[in-house]
């Protein structure tokens, strides 16, 4: 019994290595679910009814993912490029508050961080990064697997598409 999670953390190290390989598809979700409960850095609950409306995006990482932090100034600059009264970037990561802010401080990216209230698991995902998009009702519309361009021509025609 002891084999399989060592296994799954093994699967867990190599899918998260940054292999020169991406394994990037986009998918629609073929399990939607709802928005998951979130808090800010400050420890309130994300304020989901400011952001009705918007087309949410969800970066799911860990501070020791490398793809993830590797990915975060692209994302930065996405959230540049992307009308802000059409789309809101949350990233979303289930470790702790005080690793999140430490990692935050040192990097000095100005990104939406937040910490799911549950685990990255529970959400159906085993592998980082990983970025959930929902629709303007909350509703998962697409699974974004590993890391990506983000600014990529193929990237913002995906989110081109989303406009009214």
């Amino acid at each position: 019994m002891r084999i399989i999670p060592l296994v799954f953390l093994c699967f867990t190290l190599i899918r998260c290595s940054g292999s020169k390989e991406k394994l990037v598809e986009t998918t629609d979700s073929t399990k939607p679910m709802g928005i998951p409960k979130m808090l800010e850095r400050n420890g309130a609950p994300v304020d989901f009814e400011k952001l009705k409306g918007k087309i949410l995006i969800v970066n799911l990482w860990a501070t020791w993912c490398r793809p993830c932090v590797k990915e975060m100034p692209d994302l930065l600059a996405l959230t540049k490029i992307l009308p802000p009264d059409q789309f809101e970037l949350l990233l979303a990561t289930d470790q702790s508050m005080k690793t999140m802010d430490k990692f935050v401080s040192k990097r000095g990216l100005d990104l939406h961080y937040v910490q799911l209230q549950n685990s990255i698991e529970s959400l159906g995902v085993y592998a980082l990064p990983t970025t959930l998009i929902y629709d303007r009702s909350g509703k998962e519309i697409h699974r974004l697997l590993g890391d990506r361009g983000w600014t990529s021509e193929e990237t913002l025609l995906l989110f081109n598409n989303m406009l009214p």
